[in-house]
């Protein structure tokens, strides 16, 4: 019976025949076994290989090593891909750009970022010419890292290269501005990106409104959606979470909620995420009875509340003195998240007001054995009462 399609098993079995038989396989042999594990999520077996190799005294071509360490990469197997870099160094390879690209790129989906930057410097230092993948990946290196100062000489040194820039530069560099709360910065560079005949994308037009978005800056969003959908656009999920944020953050309350109701007539259906704005905008307002509709329409909706609507609610409840609905909600939503230490916290203040100090030991108790220290400075009332 043949092998399925997509199957490595006959490959596997001439591979294996040749070995076992003692002949040395020729290095493009090696190569193609390792590649082919890797196509087809074989993992283990492929990285198996690599080390036998290797030890053995095989000199990996740099394409196998891309694809293999972009596929461990991609499976979450940083181990296995450091081990690879740092055997690929030791061992003196001559590394293209495309082996160091992804070599950088493993290293920031790692979390490693030092290592990426040493990665960067050895290709520099080595004399191989940087691409604008590797200066994209470098801006998000040092964007992810909090080093907005490195992310924009990063920029800078790509723009003053002879490589074209690309959405994802500006992109990339836009969003790392907004995190760091630059909205000026951002938005003067996603105006530039245009005036270089860049057409922005859905990605480039949600980041955007996502930072227009978190300050408020409701006026721009609404300029900014509507240049969207007229340059052929058309809004998703998180464009929509956008508006309902910025309408959220500058208190328009009903404009929040015609936005969830406008992307169901658009046949885009709401997530939990969108109700957990308007739930978390209501709770820090007073407005308890109208994060309570909101909380409901979550369920309604066949989704379960997360630990970060649940979060809103107690903080609602607590901060405006809420205390008997706040130990009810407490009672719960058990069913739905597993409590964290503020939630428990807050349960366990009401409790303390509402006198039932049995209940109040209870939780505390709780804590200890969990190993989750009391915020004992949380305060019932904290905040003056909507009306």
């Amino acid at each position: 019976m043949d092998p399925p399609p997509g199957s490595t098993s006959k490959a596997e079995s001439l591979f294996d025949q040749v070995i076992k038989l003692g002949y040395r396989p020729g290095e493009s042999a090696v190569a193609s076994m390792i590649a082919s594990y890797a196509k087809f999520d074989k993992l283990d077996d492929a990285y198996s290989v690599y080390e036998e190799m290797v030890e053995k005294g095989f000199e990996i071509d740099t394409v196998t090593i891309s694809i293999l360490v972009n596929a461990l990469s991609t499976h979450g197997k940083h181990r296995e891909v450091d081990n690879i870099v740092r055997r690929s160094f030791q061992d003196g390879l001559d590394l293209d750009t495309v082996a160091y690209n992804t070599f950088i790129k493993a290293m920031l989906e790692a979390g490693k970022l030092h290592f990426a930057v040493n990665i960067y410097e050895r290709m520099l230092s080595s004399g191989v010419i940087p691409s604008i993948q590797t200066y994209n990946t470098m801006i998000s290196v040092y964007g992810r890292g909090r080093k907005l100062d490195k992310a924009i000489d990063m920029f800078n040194i790509a723009s003053q290269s002879d490589i074209s820039l690309d959405e994802k530069t500006y992109t990339n560099m836009i969003s790392y501005y907004g995190k760091a709360g630059k909205v000026q910065e951002a938005s003067l560079l996603f105006i530039k990106m245009q005036e270089e005949g860049l057409k922005p994308g859905k990605v480039s037009y949600n980041i955007m409104l996502n930072i227009y978005a978190t300050v408020g800056l409701v006026d721009e969003a609404e300029k900014l959606f509507e240049a969207m959908k007229k340059n052929g656009c058309s809004p998703d999920s998180f464009t929509y979470l956008a508006l309902v944020r910025a309408y959220s953050e500058c208190l328009k309350y009903s404009k929040a909620e015609e936005i969830i109701k406008e992307m169901q007539k658009q046949a885009i259906h709401p997530s939990s995420s969108h109700f957990n704005v308007l739930v978390s905008a209501f709770s820090k307002a007073g407005l308890v009875e109208d994060a309570e509709r909101v909380f409901t329409e979550i369920r309604k909706a066949g989704f379960s509340p997360d630990l970060a609507c649940c979060q809103s609610m107690m903080r609602g409840y607590m901060d405006y003195g809420h205390v008997e609905k706040g130990i009810s909600f407490f009672e719960r939503i058990h069913k739905y998240v597993k409590a964290d230490r503020f939630v428990l916290s807050a349960a366990f203040h009401l409790l303390k007001a509402s006198g039932e100090d049995l209940k109040a030991s209870g939780v505390l108790d709780s804590m200890n054995k969990l190993g989750v220290p009391l915020l004992s400075n949380l305060v019932v009332g904290s905040k003056r009462e909507v009306g």
